[in-house]
C-alpha cells in the first residue's frame, strides 16, 4: 500500500482494519452492509418475553395507554459460549450480558483483522468501550439473588476490563459515558492512545442493550420516541427517535505500522475531536455552535476543508427538537463552505436499525467504513420531504435517498456526528484506504494450497466449513492462496480439518465434505493424477487435521498471499444463560420446594473413601471428588477443569478456592489452612496432599 492521503493535518492517519457487529438484524459487518445497501429497517416489536416485569415496582406510567413498544432488537441477546472463553457457568450467569457479547465482538474483530487472537496476550494493546445502560444490574439487584460473582459480573468498568483480561493486553483498558455518544466518544480516547504512544494498537467497542420496559417508558414520557416506529431524520413527518440495541467493536492500528505489516485496510482515520455545549442550551437540547465547533476542528485535525467532504453520517435521531440544530451545524460548518449547487450528502444509520444510544456511534462509524470500502452510499430511510425548520437547500445538504455509487478518491473525506444527551460532541474524519502497490507483492494466481479450519467442536469446524462455501469471495485481488494464508494465522482449536485444492472448485467441492464432517478433503483428481508437491502436501494436511502442526503449512504459503478481511469467524457454540426474574422471597419458596423433591445424596466423601480398597483407587477418587467439587463451585461448567494446570493459570479466583476449600473442609472433617490452595496449586497436587493427610489420619485411629 502507499499512504495516500490529505496532506496538512496535525493527527497521524490510523487505519481500521477489522471490525464486527450484532446490530438489528444483522449478526456481522457484511449482513449490515446488504441491508444498508437494499434499504431495509430492521426496527419491529419487542421479541416475547423481553420486557416481563423485572423490578420489584411497576412502571410508573402501568396503565396508560399507547405504550411503544418498536425498537431495533437483535437476536439471542442471553446466548454466550463461556467455555470458549474459559468462563465457568456460574460466572457467567451473573455477567451483564454487554458483557458477553462484547468479548464475542472483540474476538470477531480481531480475527477479522486476520490476526491471532493468541499473540495479543502480553501486548500493547489498549481496550476503549462506550457504554451507559445498566438495565442487567437494576434486574440483578431487583431479583434479590445475589452472588459474590455478581458484583464483577455487574460492574460497568469490567465491559473493557474483561476483553483486556482474557485477551491479556496491557494498554489502557477504559469504559467512556458520554451519554448517547459514549461509543464514538471511546474511538476518539482511543486515537489519543494511539497518538500519544499508550498504546501501539487499540480495540474500540460499543454496546447497548434494552431489557426493560421501564427505561423506554420513562423515554417516552420525556417525550424522545416516535409513535409510529420510525426514525424520520431530517424530515417534516420527524416525531422522535427508535429504540434500538446491539454492539461494535472496530481494531485501529497507525497507519504506517498496518502498511508496513501488510494488514488489510477497510479506511484511514484523518482526525477527530470532541468537545460539550457548555451550558448553551438545556441538558437534552443539542447546541448548534458547539456541533460547528466540533466539526471546524476535527477538520483541522484531519487536515481537510469542507468542499473535500464526501459525505456526513449524521447523528441524526428524527426529532423534532434535534434535527434542525444538526442541520444547521452542518450548515454553518459545511454546506455553506463549499461551491453553491453542490450539497453534501447525508444520512442517517438510525433510519436503519433505530438509535443505540450508547452504541449509536460505532453504528454510525461502521457504516462509514463500510461505504468507503466498497465505494457505495446506501440510502437513508422514511426521508420525503424536509420541513420550514430543515432548509436542506438553502443549507447546501442532500440527504441520500437512493443508492449512490462513488469512486472515492484520497482527498475525499467522510465525516460522522454523535451528540451525547448531557452535551458532549464527537465528530471523526475518515478516507479511503491508500492504494495497494502492486511491486509490494508476487502475483498470486491458482497455485495447490491448504485452507486449515479449525474450532472448539467437530461441530464448530463443520459451522466453519458452511459459512465459507455460503461467503461472497471477492472476484478480483483475492486468490485461494491468499485465504489459505489468512485462515492459517488465526489461533487454532482442538478440533481441525483441511481442506486441499488448487482453485475455487476444487476448494468448494472439499468444503462441502468438511461441512459434511470429513477431516481431510482432497479433491478426486489429485488421486488420479499426481503433480510434484502434491503427495508432501497432502501429507502436511493429513497432519494438521490429526495433530494440530501449522508451521510447515505456513512455509509452503510464502510470502505472496494477501490477508483477506471479512472472512467468516470462528463459530462460537451459544448456550443460553437466562436472566433471572424472581424476587428474594419467591427464590427462598422456589428453592425450598426444590429440597422436598431433590434426589437422595450420595453417601458422603469420607465415608466412600474409607469403603474403598487400595492406595491408587483412594487417590483417584480424592481427584474426581476434587474435580466435581470445583464443577460445582464454578456452576456446573461442563468442561472438566485440567488437574495438572495451576488455579491461578486456569483463572480460578481466590474466592473460588476458598469456597472449594470449605466444601473440601466439610466432606473430609481435614482442617485445611488457606494456604494449602497454593501450596498446592493444581487438582493432582492438591488430590495427592488431601489423600495423604487422610491416609495418615485413618493410620492414626488404628494405631
Amino acid at each position: 500500500m502507499t499512504a495516500e492521503i490529505p496532506q496538512g493535518g496535525t493527527a497521524l492517519p490510523v487505519a481500521v482494519i477489522g471490525m464486527s457487529c450484532r446490530f438489528p438484524g444483522a449478526a456481522r459487518p457484511a449482513e449490515f452492509w446488504e441491508n444498508l445497501t437494499s434499504g431495509t429497517s430492521s426496527v419491529g416489536s419487542v421479541p416475547a418475553g423481553r420486557w416481563v416485569d423485572r423490578l420489584a415496582r411497576p412502571s410508573s406510567d402501568e396503565s396508560r395507554d399507547g405504550r411503544v413498544t418498536a425498537g431495533g432488537f437483535i437476536d439471542g441477546v442471553m446466548d454466550f459460549d463461556a467455555d470458549f472463553f474459559g468462563i465457568s457457568q456460574r460466572e457467567a450467569q451473573h455477567m451483564d450480558p454487554q458483557a458477553r457479547i462484547l468479548l464475542e465482538l472483540a474476538w470477531e474483530a480481531v480475527e477479522d483483522a486476520s490476526l491471532n487472537a493468541a499473540n495479543l496476550s502480553g501486548s500493547r494493546w489498549g481496550v476503549f468501550v462506550g457504554a451507559a445502560a445498566d438495565d442487567f444490574r437494576l434486574g440483578y439487584f431487583a431479583a434479590g439473588n445475589l452472588d459474590r460473582f455478581g458484583h464483577m459480573g455487574t460492574s460497568r468498568a469490567l465491559l473493557a476490563n474483561r476483553v483486556s483480561h482474557v485477551l491479556g493486553m496491557r494498554g489502557p483498558s477504559e469504559v467512556i459515558d458520554t451519554g448517547q455518544s459514549s461509543s464514538l466518544a471511546a474511538l476518539h480516547r482511543a486515537l489519543s492512545g494511539i497518538r500519544l504512544g499508550e498504546c501501539d494498537a487499540a480495540l474500540v467497542g460499543g454496546i447497548h442493550l434494552n431489557l426493560l420496559q421501564q427505561v423506554t417508558d420513562q423515554i417516552q414520557l420525556w417525550g424522545g420516541l416516535s409513535l409510529d416506529g420510525r426514525c424520520h431524520t431530517f424530515d417534516e413527518a420527524a416525531n422522535g427517535y427508535v429504540r434500538g440495541e446491539g454492539g461494535g467493536c472496530v481494531v485501529l492500528k497507525p497507519l504506517d505500522a498496518a502498511v508496513r505489516d501488510g494488514d488489510p485496510v477497510y479506511c484511514v482515520i484523518l482526525g477527530s475531536a470532541t468537545n460539550n455545549d457548555g451550558g448553551r442550551s438545556g441538558p437534552g437540547v443539542p447546541s448548534q455552535d458547539a456541533h460547528e465547533e466540533v466539526i471546524t476542528t476535527a477538520h483541522a485535525a484531519a487536515g481537510v476543508r469542507a468542499a473535500d467532504v464526501a459525505y456526513i453520517e449524521l447523528h441524526g435521531t428524527g426529532t423534532p427538537v434535534g434535527d434542525p440544530v444538526e442541520a444547521r451545524a452542518l450548515g454553518a460548518a459545511v454546506g455553506a463552505r463549499r461551491p453553491a449547487g453542490d450539497p453534501v450528502r447525508v444520512g442517517s444509520v438510525k433510519t436503519n436499525i433505530g438509535h443505540l444510544e450508547s452504541a449509536a456511534g460505532i453504528a454510525g462509524f461502521i457504516k462509514a467504513c463500510l461505504a468507503l470500502h466498497h465505494g457505495h452510499l446506501p440510502p437513508s430511510l422514511h426521508f420525503v420531504r424536509n420541513p420550514a425548520g430543515v432548509p436542506l437547500e438553502q443549507l447546501n445538504l442532500e440527504v441520500v435517498t437512493r443508492g449512490e455509487e462513488r469512486s472515492f478518491t484520497p482527498t475525499d473525506a467522510v465525516g460522522v456526528s454523535s451528540l451525547g444527551m448531557g452535551g458532549t460532541n464527537v465528530h471523526v474524519v475518515l478516507a479511503c484506504a491508500p492504494m495497494a502497490a502492486t511491486d509490494e507483492r508476487e502475483e498470486v494466481g491458482a497455485r495447490d494450497t491448504v485452507w486449515c479450519l479449525a474450532g472448539r467442536s467437530r461441530e464448530a469446524v463443520q459451522s466453519l466449513a458452511r459459512a465459507l462455501l455460503d461467503h461472497d469471495f471477492p472476484t478480483e485481488g483475492c486468490s485461494v492462496a491468499d485465504v489459505a494464508w489468512t485462515l492459517a494465522h488465526r489461533a487454532q482449536g482442538e478440533h481441525r480439518a483441511a481442506v486441499l485444492g488448487g482453485d475455487w472448485a476444487e476448494i468448494r467441492l472439499g468444503l462441502e465434505k468438511a461441512a459434511a464432517g470429513q477431516g481431510l478433503a482432497v479433491p478426486e483428481t489429485w488421486l488420479k493424477e499426481t503433480r510434484p508437491g502434491r503427495e508432501t502436501l497432502v501429507a502436511l494436511a493429513a497432519e494438521y487435521a490429526y495433530t494440530g502442526g501449522l508451521t510447515k503449512i505456513r512455509d509452503t504459503l510464502g510470502f505472496g498471499a494477501r490477508r483477506v478481511p471479512a472472512l467468516p469467524t470462528t463459530p462460537f457454540a451459544r448456550e443460553t444463560f437466562a436472566w433471572e426474574t424472581h424476587r428474594a422471597a419467591e427464590a427462598a419458596q422456589t428453592t425450598e420446594s426444590a429440597r422436598t423433591t431433590e434426589a437422595p445424596a450420595l453417601p458422603d466423601f469420607t465415608e466412600r473413601w474409607t469403603a474403598t480398597a487400595g492406595p491408587s483407587d483412594r487417590l483417584w477418587l480424592t481427584r474426581s471428588f476434587l474435580e466435581d467439587e470445583l464443577r460445582a463451585v464454578l456452576g456446573g461448567s461442563t468442561a472438566a477443569p485440567d488437574p495438572d494446570r495451576t488455579f491461578q493459570d486456569t483463572g480460578i479466583d481466590s474466592m473460588t478456592l476458598l469456597e472449594l476449600l470449605d466444601k473440601i473442609s466439610a466432606a473430609t472433617a481435614l482442617e485445611l489452612p488457606d494456604t494449602a490452595l497454593f501450596d498446592h496449586p493444581t487438582v493432582n497436587e492438591l488430590a495427592t496432599h488431601v489423600n495423604t493427610l487422610m491416609e495418615k489420619r485413618t493410620e492414626t485411629r488404628r494405631g
